[in-house]
């Protein structure tokens, strides 16, 4: 293992940073590691976040490492978090799905001199430097305005997403509680969290469309349920009588919406959640600039652009 002796602590980063970057000098970007670790990198999202995240560290000759479970597994999440902090990387961005199990492992990191950024899900009250990623809260607001467009203001709601006690799924859905409560038609009738197990999510999402036979509109909040709601939707024969809103820009999401099967898809730019928390702590390293958060935005995609992202998607272009 190469030697770590230019390590200099992050309390001497930060204060380079407060001095101006003249004040500091960094390591050479090829002795630079990074370690992003994300906290599912078996879906297709993740590999958007990654091609991000491998495309700035090409870019700044830097050695850049995406790492994390494959299926949400808070356990495994952690354990490449410490074989991170064991090997001393320059720097760490982590995904968040699980405070209580993370953010000890992220001020650890912190403590060991590490600067953490997260990005995509958020670590309240940890310690980390700055957060990469969507107001969530806000997207959640966006699609509920989006789904009461299309629906109109009465009839019941579902919200489906793969784990509500997640802190990125309790953001979305009170943003979309609080949007949905200005009308007084409309009445929220559950929230389904149905796991991440593929059959089992799809079973829970078939099960709650068929036990609610007024349905008039869904949210799906997540990468995964989003198109598992679409396919519950033909295969129940209420695609037509349903109106679907969901999250993020895989392929069969945009194949769903084309079919105006899901009405829209919100996208939260996940290459951009790969790339700048990567070049943010390169800068932080190498210059001392300071990390400040940074809001990813939000795109909808739906009949009016849903061409455009499909011949996007046809090009290769990373979107997600």
């Amino acid at each position: 293992m190469r030697s770590k002796s230019f390590r200099v602590g992050i309390g001497s980063v930060l204060f380079a940073a407060a001095m101006g970057s003249a004040a500091f000098a960094g390591p050479d970007p090829k002795d630079i590691d990074i370690t992003v670790v994300y906290h599912d990198t078996g879906i297709e999202f993740a590999q958007v976040i990654k091609a991000g995240a491998l495309a700035a560290g090409k870019e700044l000759g830097i050695n850049v490492e995406f790492v994390g479970p494959i299926g949400i597994k808070v356990d495994e999440e952690v354990a490449f978090i410490e074989n991170a902090i064991t090997k001393k990387v320059e720097g760490l961005a982590i995904s968040n799905v699980n405070g209580e199990a993370l953010n000890p492992v992220i001020d650890k990191a912190m403590a060991a001199n590490i600067p953490v950024v997260t990005f995509n899900s958020e670590a309240p009250g940890s310690k980390r430097l700055a957060f990469f990623g969507q107001d969530l809260v806000s997207s959640g607001k966006a699609a509920a305005e989006s789904l009461v467009k299309t629906m109109g203001t009465d009839g019941s709601v579902l919200i489906i997403t793969g784990e509500a006690a997640a802190s990125w799924s309790q953001d979305r859905e009170n943003g979309a509680r609080t949007e949905l409560a200005k009308y007084p038609g409309i009445s929220v009738v559950n929230t389904i969290s149905t796991g991440w197990e593929e059959q089992a999510q799809y079973a829970a999402i078939e099960n709650a469309i068929r036990a609610n036979p007024d349905l008039k509109g869904i949210i799906s909040l997540d990468a995964a349920t989003t198109p598992a709601t679409g396919r519950a939707l033909q295969r129940v024969e209420r695609a037509t009588k349903i109106h679907h809103v969901g999250f993020d820009l895989i392929p069969e999401t945009l194949d769903n919406v084309k079919a105006g099967v899901t009405d829209a898809a919100l996208s939260q730019n996940p290459y951009m959640q790969g790339y700048l928390p990567v070049k943010a702590l390169f800068d932080l390293i190498t210059t001392g600039k300071a990390i400040e958060n940074v809001d990813t935005g939000i795109l909808q995609v739906d009949q009016s652009n849903i061409d455009e992202y499909l011949e996007k998607l046809k090009k290769g272009e990373p979107i997600g």
